[in-house]
């Protein structure tokens, strides 16, 4: 018998203007081990943006899957299953009040960006952008992902350092080719020294792309 999904009675969120008075929402998933609080006061309070919401799922016990991101997939799998599930819900209550698909940013830190990942490629299509910070898709080395779709242009961006010890440089190059070759509009970046956390450039990167969303939006 298979477990219901315990992602789905977790809480969510919210930051910034009502959805119902934006021009723009952007989806936060936060890490392993942190919470939609921690999205708020290192993504959101950075940003210092206007006109957008911000819907911010928990995750169950605070991790969306049990290990590594890298490891066989059928150590995650369950999770991985719930997470993405998760995140059709909530991007699907989104496009039902009518939100354009292309208003809609989905931004992710860590294991959330690695999730993100794993979503965008598993349904691809023309979203606002994928905010992709310190994270890549799931699989061990050597594993190959085929995207079964077009991103049509959504612009995507993807960032490690080199001594982050949880996301490697070639994980974030595997994803940056494959999401490129699926038709995404992708930017890479590789920081020296950086920890496993979110930096100024990479705000500076994440507000860029919103504030073209909103331009395009108005």
């Amino acid at each position: 018998m298979t477990p219901s999904n315990y992602h789905l009675q977790q809480r969510v969120e919210h930051y910034g203007v009502p959805i119902g008075d934006a021009q723009v929402v952007v989806v936060l998933v936060h890490g392993r081990t942190i919470t939609p609080e921690y999205m708020n006061d290192f993504v959101v309070k950075r940003l210092e943006i206007e006109k957008t919401a911000f819907v911010a799922p928990a995750a169950q016990g605070n991790t969306w899957f049990p290990k590594s991101f890298l490891e066989p997939l059928a150590e995650n799998q369950i999770g991985i299953d719930f997470t993405l599930q998760r995140l059709e819900t909530i991007g699907n209550e989104l496009l039902e009040r009518g939100i354009s698909p292309k208003k809609i940013i989905w931004c992710g830190f860590s294991q959330g960006a690695s999730a993100l990942c794993q979503f965008m490629a598993s349904k691809p299509r023309r979203w606002g952008a994928l905010i992709a910070l310190t994270g890549g898709l799931i699989g061990p080395p050597g594993t190959k992902w085929l995207i079964d779709g077009d991103f049509a242009g959504m612009p995507a961006y993807f960032c490690t350092s080199d001594v982050d010890p949880h996301v490697p440089e070639f994980r974030v190059k595997e994803t940056a080719a494959v999401f490129e070759s699926a038709g995404a509009d992708v930017k890479s970046e590789f920081f020296i020294g950086r920890l496993h956390e979110i930096s100024n450039a990479e705000i500076a990167q994440a507000k860029s792309m919103i504030l073209k969303v909103l331009a395009t939006s108005i």
